[in-house]
């Protein structure tokens, strides 16, 4: 009898063992000291280049309902924000461009998502000013003023991906927004990051801010040869490169484009073997974890991302598998560049219907949970 009992409680002991080992494969890591955990950037809606141009039927409350289904906690909006205002002297905020945000933001507040509402005014090709400080001071003066009484689901994001300006000047221009936001809101959560692109080579730059209720951000799009694949708005065009393999295979890797010979990008293929690996993903990806884990500051990885057009889909799933478990690792949240769109979660060349249309592959890589399919 004693045998038969210790032989049940080893097979119960497998059966538990099993069931974890299963669970920790589906579920993934999370840090319960972050506020928010995982989810996505809706792009191409609020980047209009005005409030009558927001095409605003584009999501909708489902649509957040969708992306709370797929296990999601928050939402990056990318907004043209300057493009929202009166332009100079006094850049004050159309209020069609209020009544549209305030819909998004009581969305999110219902169904406790958080909402970092990102001011996504840039353009790839011009540097940002040295005398934008005065213009972000304005804007967000009002954009204080407006949402400092709502929840705390709503973050606010300086500026993504200030370029061609020292980080030791954004830094500085920086700082006199966050302080400026405080003179109204000591509540709201501010993203701040560094210039260069939000890279997390220059976390480090950013000076000790005092305030302590700051999210460090960086994106994440190593290497560019693999995930820019197929891209139009680099420099140079990426369009003719393709079929570059990830990780690193010496058999599929195609030749140099004629286009894109004695370029970036030419190195960027003879440097693959080693930079087209998990462990060379992983040592960059250490740049913006030790950063976190010296100055003791929670820090997000606000985009990061593989455009479909060019790459394979299998590989594309595994990078994104790969990075999406290092961050989550070390306590990392993120929201992938983006929903729908040329580096989203539906299939390439579908309607992007939830309920149709998922890349399945993508949204188990991701971690998230698997919706069913019709």
């Amino acid at each position: 009898m004693k045998r038969i009992i210790n032989c049940l409680t080893f097979i119960l002991i497998v059966l538990v063992s099993i069931s974890a080992c299963r669970q920790t494969s589906h579920n993934p890591i999370i840090d319960p000291s972050e506020p928010f955990h995982r989810g996505v950037n809706l792009t191409n809606w609020f980047q209009a280049s005005g409030a009558q141009q927001i095409p605003f039927t584009k999501f909708t409350e489902q649509d957040f309902i969708d992306i709370k289904n797929l296990d999601c906690d928050v939402i990056r909006l990318p907004i043209n924000l300057q493009a929202m205002t009166s332009g100079a002297p006094d850049y004050t905020f159309d209020p069609l461009f209020y009544q549209y945000l305030d819909q998004a933001v009581s969305w999110a507040e219902e169904l406790k998502l958080h909402l970092i509402i990102d001011n996504h005014t840039f353009d790839p090709s011009v540097s940002t000013s040295t005398d934008v400080g005065p213009i972000l001071i304005k804007e967000w003066k009002q954009l204080a003023e407006h949402y400092k009484n709502r929840s705390r689901y709503i973050y606010y994001e300086i500026l993504n991906e200030p370029h061609g300006i020292t980080n030791q000047l954004w830094g500085k221009i920086q700082g006199d927004v966050i302080d400026t936001i405080r003179t109204i809101d000591t509540t709201h959560t501010i993203v701040v990051g560094g210039a260069d692109w939000n890279s997390y080579n220059d976390l480090n730059g950013l000076p000790r801010y005092s305030d302590n209720n700051l999210l460090y951000t960086f994106h994440f799009y190593d290497p560019m040869v693999f995930t820019h694949q197929g891209a139009s708005w680099t420099s140079p065009s990426m369009v003719p490169l393709s079929g570059v393999p990830f990780p690193y295979n010496a058999s599929k890797m195609p030749a140099t484009p004629p286009s894109l010979k004695g370029t970036w990008v030419e190195d960027g293929l003879n440097n693959y073997k080693t930079d087209g690996s998990v462990a060379h993903l992983k040592q960059l990806l250490d740049i913006a974890i030790q950063f976190k884990n010296q100055r003791k500051v929670p820090v997000f990885c606000g985009e990061f991302g593989v455009y479909m057009e060019n790459s394979s889909n299998k590989d594309r799933v595994y990078w994104y598998e790969q990075v999406r478990k290092y961050l989550e690792e070390n306590g990392i949240p993120w929201t992938i560049w983006d929903y729908q769109g040329g580096f989203g979660v539906f299939k390439k060349g579908s309607q992007d219907r939830f309920d149709y249309d998922l890349n399945i592959p993508m949204i188990e890589a991701l971690g998230l949970t698997v919706p069913a399919q019709k």
